[in-house]
């Protein structure tokens, strides 16, 4: 495999990702964790669309997503960029981990970690930084773990759970990342 960890393999995105990706796009606690907009069910047609625009963008090399495989073979999330600033070489990146077997057991932290490496080593960005909201505690603690630090705090940025929450912006520069190699 091209892109692995000690728990994880990164690959391209397959049609047979899309039906378990409608299924971790449907789990409440997933996609609360994703994106600030109100949760709205997704079908397989809607999956379907993303994946073929993820493909053609991928063509571009302006965005890059991967889907995130065990050792063993099973699709349990994805990561990738976000936006990439070429003049600047920041790369924004996003990662999840579906299925709740493996949340908190290392397997998103380990595909950080891949992915910061092919950033890094291989495409020879500055600074990758990332979004996370301040109530998603166990992203924050693999991000810290990875490296990153939190650059600003975005005061009541996401109205959620009945309340303002605070969205967190965190960083990691490449020096940072070779000094802990």
């Amino acid at each position: 495999m091209l892109y692995s960890g000690q728990l994880v393999h990164l690959r391209a995105f397959t049609d047979d990702d899309i039906k378990p990706s409608v299924e971790f796009m449907n789990d409440a606690e997933i996609i609360l964790n994703l994106d600030d907009d109100a949760p709205m069910p997704q079908s397989y047609e809607t999956q379907k669309e993303w994946f073929e625009e993820m493909r053609k963008k991928k063509k571009t090399y302006k965005d890059f997503f991967w889907a995130i495989d065990t050792k063993d073979g099973k699709f349990i999330g994805g990561c990738g960029v976000n936006h990439m600033d070429r003049k600047n070489r920041v790369a924004q990146v996003g990662i999840f981990i579906g299925d709740r077997e493996y949340l908190g057991k290392g397997f998103g932290t380990d595909a950080m970690m891949v992915l910061l490496k092919f950033l890094f080593e291989e495409y020879n960005v500055h600074k990758v930084k990332l979004m996370v909201f301040d109530y998603n505690k166990r992203a924050i603690r693999s991000y810290e773990k990875c490296g990153f630090q939190t650059e600003a705090i975005l005061r009541d940025s996401v109205f959620r759970f009945g309340k303002y929450h605070d969205m967190r912006c965190m960083a990691i520069l490449k020096e940072e990342y070779f000094k802990d190699r």
